[in-house]
């Protein structure tokens, strides 16, 4: 496949021949569309897909956006992988939809857009720089909504702990190195070191506020009780739905590792409302209670 270089910063446009919503241009200058102009890749022996992008000074994402053969993170020795001049994502234009409609969707100037995608009137798809690709959440069979009559003793009994079984804590609450961007940073829950596909439980009965896919925390549950609330992260499958009822022990996912992470965990939060809204509080102190309870839970 041909490559050419294309710089990070978008060309200047002729105003009086640019027409965001895709009408012809008469003088823009413009390059040869991202998509084609991509590299090829052949994936080498010791390489992985973080070295790859590494390499080529691209997000993971970036390069997962392009070859969906690779969302797991993995690579194949041999393998070809399509490298674009720069972060970014492809999008599949809808019909009749504009250049502007896609760059409020996405915060990119449409000018911008344009000019990356070869000043094309009609793209099928075009590639949107510095855009972010994040997974579609992967919403399991959802199971139904619990009738009144509903016993709590028919689902797992964990005391409130948010996995069938006790596990050890892989980072706690507070001020840390962050494992993925390398930066001191604050880490608002507690990691819990479960295997992939781990059930993940309610801590306690109450409301789904959201479930779905939430930037860093990848699939993610938010579950409102009376005076507090819990958070599941990272899920590989997620099994509840927004505005459903829930009870303690109910099995809401799956330990994943979606999102930011490094490998599959349970990134458990507990938040408790404040004067500048939620606000989260250690969980340590609250699996430390179940401990007499499950009696086996390793903190710290």
């Amino acid at each position: 496949m041909p490559a050419i270089a294309v710089s990070n910063t978008s060309p200047a446009i002729n105003e009086n021949t640019f027409d965001p919503n895709g009408v012809d241009n008469d003088g823009g200058i413009c390059a040869t569309p991202v998509l084609e102009s991509l590299k090829a890749h052949r994936v080498k022996s010791g390489e992985t897909l973080a070295s790859i992008a590494k390499t080529y000074n691209l997000t993971t994402a970036t390069l997962m956006g392009l070859n969906p053969k690779n969302r797991d993170r993995t690579v194949k020795v041999g393998q070809i992988l399509k490298i674009p001049p720069l972060d970014g994502l492809a999008y599949q234009v809808k019909n009749l939809e504009t250049y502007k409609a896609i760059a409020d969707k996405y915060r990119v100037r449409p000018d911008v857009i344009f000019e990356f995608n070869g000043c094309q009137n009609r793209p099928k798809t075009v590639f949107i720089p510095r855009a972010v690709w994040k997974p579609d959440p992967i919403i399991a069979k959802i199971i139904p909504l619990i009738p009144p009559n509903f016993k709590e003793n028919l689902i797992i009994q964990t005391g409130g702990y948010p996995l069938p079984y006790p596990v050890p804590v892989t980072s706690n609450y507070g001020w840390r190195n962050n494992p993925v961007t390398g930066q001191w940073s604050f880490h608002s829950g507690i990691d819990l070191g479960a295997a992939m596909g781990t059930p993940v439980l309610a801590a306690k009965t109450g409301r789904v506020e959201f479930a779905g896919w939430e930037g860093g925390y990848g699939n993610f549950i938010e579950i409102i009780h009376t005076s507090f609330g819990t958070r599941y992260a990272h899920l590989s499958q997620i099994f509840v739905t927004s505005g459903q009822r829930v009870v303690k022990g109910q099995q809401i996912g799956r330990v994943g590792s979606t999102g930011r992470s490094t490998g599959p965990h349970l990134h458990f939060e507990v938040i408790v409302p404040s004067a500048q809204g939620w606000a989260t509080l250690d969980p340590a102190s609250y699996l430390i209670r179940l401990a007499v309870v499950i009696g086996e839970i390793v903190v710290g």
